[in-house]
Order: structure tokens, then C-alpha cells, then sequence
């Protein structure tokens, strides 16, 4: 077994509001793992959607450093909407 740690979103939480904690995901048991952008109510993150073999789903802010190289830095982190047209990645 490969374990490892995630920061995901409570899914029983509004969208807005939801808190985050740490988990542990055994990676043989995780299925997909796809960039997507989290709207919060003060700020927009990157993040990812993942899906593990029950068929279960969770949003995540952060991924292991290991699966982050393979997808992508670019892909984690907050995205600040500074009042004009572009996003600006921090």
C-alpha cells in the first residue's frame, strides 16, 4: 500500500464555505486525478478533482509532491482576480 497525505474539502460543506482537512489516500485505490478551479468566497484556487475506486469523489487543494510533478505545478495554488481581465498565479 502507498499512502499518502491530501488536503481535501469537507463535501458535506456549501462551496463557499467549506473547510479543509488533511487525509490519507492510498494511491493504488485512486482512479483520477483532474485539475479543476474551486470558487471560495474570497478567492478562486486551483485545485483537483479526485476519484478513487468506490466511486467516490473529493475536491482537493493540495496533492503529494510526487503526483504534483507528473500534473503540474501550475495546476495548485491561489488564483487572485486583481480587478482586470487576467488571473495572476501565486
Amino acid at each position: 500500500m502507498k499512502f499518502r497525505k491530501f488536503t481535501v474539502f469537507n463535501p458535506k460543506a456549501t462551496a463557499h464555505d467549506a473547510e479543509e482537512f488533511e487525509v490519507l489516500f492510498n494511491l493504488d485505490h485512486i482512479v483520477s486525478i483532474k485539475p479543476i478551479r474551486i470558487s471560495r468566497a474570497d478567492r478562486l484556487i486551483n485545485g483537483f478533482w479526485i476519484r478513487t475506486t468506490n466511486g467516490k469523489k473529493y475536491r482537493s487543494s493540495r496533492i503529494p509532491d510526487e503526483l504534483l510533478s507528473v500534473i503540474g505545478e501550475e495546476y495548485q495554488g491561489t488564483v487572485l482576480a486583481d480587478g482586470s481581465d487576467e488571473l495572476s498565479y501565486q
